[in-house]
């Protein structure tokens, strides 16, 4: 299941990218789409039955600003906002309604650091995506879920490099494995 999972964020990041390509084309999916898409990723990221993609979770939501940031949205996203370049305040204030209201024991003070840090951040998606983990892990620790599952990408990718380092090793010293063991190209 969770392959499927990433499988589709990974689309929608590619949409997302590809869409930006298209001037004309990418203002009208952006006025129709930004926020929806925006809201239903924090919807899925938040979850906290969900446990996939927090990296293409964070690499979506990073786009989502930056697109804001570096002015590649030309018309307002929302009828009460007048001037595109309104659209980052008004951004901003979504997000904030959104975590308020899914997250009422946060402090307005927190919130407002948490979205200064998603646009502070969205050039950066190491730091963006810490930053993104460490909301889910003030949230989940409220509700006292565990918090293990934020780590697990970083988890596999540590086991899968150190069992590529322990299977080095052992190619490296002669005798250490069974001749059956070794790849082919190491067999002459």
């Amino acid at each position: 299941m969770r392959d499927v999972a990433e499988i589709g964020l990974e689309i929608l990041l590619k949409l997302l990218i590809n869409i930006r390509e298209q001037q004309e084309a990418a203002q009208q999916f952006y006025q129709s789409f930004y926020i929806e898409i925006m809201q239903h990723v924090f919807a899925v990221v938040t979850d906290t039955s969900h446990i996939a993609g927090l990296t293409y979770h964070s690499q979506i939501l990073a786009h989502l600003f930056s697109l804001l940031e570096n002015n590649n949205i030309l018309v307002p996203l929302a009828p009460e906002v007048q001037n595109p370049a309104q659209n980052i305040e008004y951004v901003q204030q979504h997000v904030f309604n959104l975590l308020k209201t899914a997250y009422p024991h946060l402090q307005d003070a927190q919130i407002r650091i948490i979205i200064k840090g998603f646009f502070d951040l969205d050039q950066n998606l190491p730091a963006f995506k810490e930053h993104l983990r460490d909301f889910l892990v003030q949230i989940k620790e409220f509700a006292g879920d565990d918090t293990s599952d934020l780590y697990l990408e970083e988890r596999e990718e540590a086991l899968r490099k150190a069992a590529d380092d322990k299977r080095r090793i052992q190619e490296s010293v002669p005798g250490i494995l069974n001749p059956h063991e070794l790849p082919e190209e190491m067999q002459d």
